[in-house]
């Protein structure tokens, strides 16, 4: 029976269908009476249990592991006198040594910290990064060789510390609980260890990797952020609130009125590229996409394929990054503040496969505004349309890792993902009254939209 079936990226297709068929058939006969078996989509990889019906859709919706050619977890017995000269496949993860993954982490965020400096004026050649870039390469690679004690062998300080803080995020440890369990982890080690004694000093090490945020100060009452040429202002130029809060005199540090955070957005769509496996992710949409006029992803509809027409340059190069643009409110602490409102805004990067593009893992952050702004929105957002302008009209220099080359990296914002009142809020446009419908606008028809 042929699997090629498997790799077929059409999962419409009839081939696919008629092999996923294949496949719940041989499983009801292997498992005469069982009500679920091991679904083997990618989501599940075999380690869920699922109804048959529910395997089917899996397998249309997620689509095969693309290695699980022998289905021996559904009952295929294995002919091992006619394979022994074939390649074994075991299902067991390869042990990857955590100092080589942190040193890996290292060349994909500097990923030519040793480039010749002879190379410099040759095209798509990366340029030797900056004095200040190389200190932080220095200080990561040397935390990385450092021994977390005399003597260990398994740890060195920048893996010990990746470590803990990726389970931090994984369980949502709270810095407190984190603080404890490291005095505890620092106590129970040798005395010469080199552990950090709390979060902040453990933030400090992973500083070098990138991907940190900015503290912009805002008006008291959201006229304006405290940005470019407003950076240097000790009052709001609209309304002369005070930037800083009222506090003794004796103290030496100044407190601000109101913070906003914000996190730049280039570093975050360069590290994309700085991966092979997202790097070649990040093309799917024009080399591995099939065009069958189903509607399977934002590039088979005609927006996409609309603006294509409109900016060939820009979809001259399947790199450049298609966005969407999504924000809400929620109150993150219930019943105990109900006149709260914190309003994220995330960007999403359309150009990964749709099993990909709308995982919390590819989600990017750029905005936290800690209360609701109203319709002060667009003065929360003006980094991140500062930044996306630029990366419209000059782009900015990326690595990618799958092709060693450089390139510029361009942007576009295709779409704003949000519900009704949060779509007055950003497009300006209000959605009561009597000009409440966005498409009719001044031309409406009704006496009166609810």
């Amino acid at each position: 029976m042929s699997r090629r079936w498997i790799q077929n990226p059409n999962r419409c297709s009839d081939e696919y269908l008629d092999g996923i068929e294949d496949f719940i058939e041989f499983a009801r006969r292997q498992n005469l009476g069982a009500t679920r078996i091991r679904c083997p989509c990618r989501r599940c990889n075999n380690t869920l249990f699922e109804t048959i019906e529910n395997v089917g859709f899996h397998l249309v919706r997620n689509g095969m592991i693309e290695t699980y050619s022998i289905w021996n977890l559904h009952g295929e017995q294995v002919d091992h006198a006619s394979s022994s000269n074939a390649p074994r496949v075991d299902n067991v993860e390869p042990i990857v040594d955590p100092n080589d993954q942190v040193m890996g982490i290292i060349q994909d965020a500097f990923p030519f910290a040793s480039t010749n400096i002879n190379q410099e004026g040759e095209d798509d050649v990366p340029t030797p990064i900056d004095s200040a870039e190389f200190e932080q390469y220095e200080k990561l690679l040397k935390n990385a060789n450092q021994e977390l004690y005399p003597g260990c062998e398994s740890f060195s300080v920048l893996t010990a510390i990746v470590e803990l803080m990726h389970g931090k995020i994984k369980y949502r440890m709270s810095n407190l609980c984190f603080d404890y369990f490291l005095g505890v982890f620092k106590r129970m080690l040798p005395t010469d260890n080199c552990l950090p004694k709390d979060h902040k000093h453990a933030q400090k090490v992973l500083h070098g990797l990138g991907l940190g945020y900015e503290k912009i100060h805002a008006c008291k009452n959201n006229c304006m952020l405290f940005y470019k040429e407003h950076e240097t202002l000790d009052s709001c130029p609209i309304c002369n609130e005070s930037r800083f809060k009222m506090t003794s005199q004796n103290r030496m540090t100044k407190i601000p009125q109101k913070v906003m955070r914000y996190l730049p957005l280039k570093p975050r769509l360069q590290r994309l590229y700085m991966s092979t496996h997202t790097a070649t992710d990040m093309r799917w949409h024009k080399e591995k996409r099939v065009d069958d006029d189903v509607m399977r992803h934002p590039a088979d509809g005609e927006a996409w394929k609309e603006f294509d027409r409109t900016f060939p340059e820009f979809a001259a190069d399947p790199r450049n990054v298609r966005l969407g643009l999504a924000t809400d409110g929620f109150n993150p602490y219930g019943v105990l503040n109900q006149h709260h409102s914190t309003w994220p805004i995330f960007a999403f990067p359309y150009n990964l496969p749709p099993w990909k593009c709308m995982k919390k893992e590819y989600m990017m952050m750029t905005v936290l505004i800690t209360e609701d702004p109203g319709r002060s929105i667009d003065v929360y957002l003006r980094p991140l349309v500062d930044e996306l302008k630029d990366l419209w009209t000059n782009g900015v220099r990326t690595y990618d890792k799958s092709t060693g080359r450089m390139f510029t990296l361009r942007a576009a914002v295709m779409w704003t993902v949000n519900d009704f009142p949060a779509y007055a809020m950003v497009s300006g446009w209000s959605t009561k009254g009597y000009m409440a419908c966005p498409v009719c606008k001044e031309d409406v028809t009704s006496g009166w939209h609810a």
